[in-house]
């Protein structure tokens, strides 16, 4: 066959076929054309600080701490528990005294 002659019909001179060069058309056009996604990050990009601030949003950071002043709270509270446990025995061990004293007297 002569080397000019096209052996498959469905490829151009190039070597794509009509389909593999249609398959890049999307991507090409996305990369030219604004779009509503792209307009939003931007917006977002350029506000993100301001939004946070008067949503009242919340971030990693925020996460961060809010989480490490609740396990030191859970501690205090577990501390103060322990604490109040230890009070009730040392005044359950007085009353017992008292009660002792008071029925020797």
């Amino acid at each position: 066959m002569h080397p000019a002659i096209n052996q498959n019909p469905d490829r151009n001179a190039i070597g794509d076929s009509f389909w593999d060069q249609f398959s890049h058309v999307p991507g090409t056009i996305e990369s030219h054309v604004p779009t509503f996604d792209k307009s939003l990050d931007a917006y977002f990009d350029q506000h993100f600080a301001a939004i946070i601030e008067e949503w009242d949003l919340v971030t990693e950071g925020d996460l961060e701490k809010l989480q490490n002043r609740l396990l030191r709270v859970s501690d205090e509270i577990s501390s103060l528990y322990a604490g109040k446990a230890a009070i009730e025995a040392r005044a359950e061990r007085l009353d017992d005294l008292i009660t002792s004293l008071e029925k020797s007297l």
